[in-house]
């Protein structure tokens, strides 16, 4: 697999792991470390030994990682760095365990799973200002600025991921300062009552998460 391919799962792998945590915050991440081993069990047809030793990572990592999410003392890019290091350390001790054939399986996997996600994000962005619409009663012409911005940051977050000559730190601060701008782009397209009702959105969305 290409350095840039490697990256963009990594990158995909994160935000996948942080969307499965918000999204099922309320099961027990034992039990959801559980059923990822059973579904690694089936996919990479591992045999007991190897199942036992996968759901005992998974189950240790669930935890770490639910613990990451959970300091309040850490910033958005200090926890998606801990995570950064967390998601290589289960990856280097599950490759301990598995054949060197299922290894490749692995990735093949996570490679279509991040391809999944796009996709699903993808489609998840652009109702983004159809949500918007409808909750904060956007006018048509805020409407097309919106889907304006969010297709234009779209593209600008493709390039970021396919540019393999940034180093991870260099990538992570370019990231950053584009959401920032995204989201000063969003804010000027809202009245300042539009803006607070959003807000409070976004710090209900938020307080749910946990």
């Amino acid at each position: 697999m290409k350095t840039s391919m490697k990256k963009i799962v990594i990158f995909f792998g994160l935000m996948m792991v942080s969307t499965i945590i918000f999204a099922q915050r309320r099961v027990d991440p034992m039990e959801r470390a559980s059923k990822q081993a059973d579904k690694m069990k089936t996919e990479l047809s591992l045999d007991e030994v190897q199942y036992k030793a996968v759901k005992a990572i998974n189950e240790e990592y669930a935890e770490k990682q639910i613990e990451v999410w959970r300091d309040s003392t850490l910033s958005r890019e200090s926890k998606h760095e801990r995570m950064r290091m967390l998601h290589n350390e289960k990856h280097a001790a599950l490759k301990k365990v598995l054949t060197e054939e299922q290894h490749k399986k692995l990735e093949v996997n996570r490679a279509a799973h991040a391809k999944k996600y796009r996709a699903r994000m993808a489609r998840h962005h652009a109702d983004r200002a159809q949500r918007m619409q409808k909750s904060l009663s956007l006018t048509d012409e805020q409407t097309a600025k919106i889907q304006a911005i969010d297709k234009e940051f779209a593209n600008k977050f493709r390039e970021l991921r396919s540019d393999s000559t940034l180093a991870g730190e260099d990538a992570r601060t370019r990231a950053r300062l584009l959401r920032e701008e995204y989201q000063a782009k969003t804010k000027s397209v809202l009245s300042e009552e539009q803006l607070r009702k959003w807000e409070a959105q976004k710090a209900e969305h938020k307080r749910r998460r946990f």
